[in-house]
């Protein structure tokens, strides 16, 4: 997971920046007033990081599932708590998959190295 956020962080930086400073001056009007930026953060996101990808096709009937919980219990998020590990553990095996996937190219390629991401 923080492989992802780093390459997040260094592919769509404008796009984090621009949306966390949205949610921070909305608090409370935050997912329809930061809406346009969530979007460009998200196209930019599963257009650069091959993980995001990987994860969106694997995950997302559990991404939606926690996207609606919080469409709902917006006054009340913790709601969503069982949504939300259920996205951190897809995410995570997700993760772990492509992290073997790595490992297993990296040792046929004869590669001792860092790990790239599956590409």
């Amino acid at each position: 997971m923080d492989q992802t956020l780093d390459e997040v962080s260094t592919h769509c930086s404008d796009e984090v920046q621009a949306f966390a400073s949205c949610v921070e001056t909305n608090e409370k009007t935050w997912r329809v007033d930061c809406a346009d930026l969530r979007k460009a953060l998200t196209k930019c996101s599963d257009k650069n990081v091959t993980l995001m990808q990987v994860v969106r096709l694997n995950c997302q009937p559990i991404i939606d599932r926690y996207t609606n919980c919080l469409n709902k219990n917006s006054e009340n998020p913790e709601t969503c708590i069982d949504s939300m590990r259920d996205l951190y553990e897809c995410t995570e095996g997700v993760g772990q998959m492509m992290e073997k996937m790595n490992q297993l190219k990296n040792k046929h390629r004869g590669d001792s190295g860092k790990p790239s991401v599956v590409e």
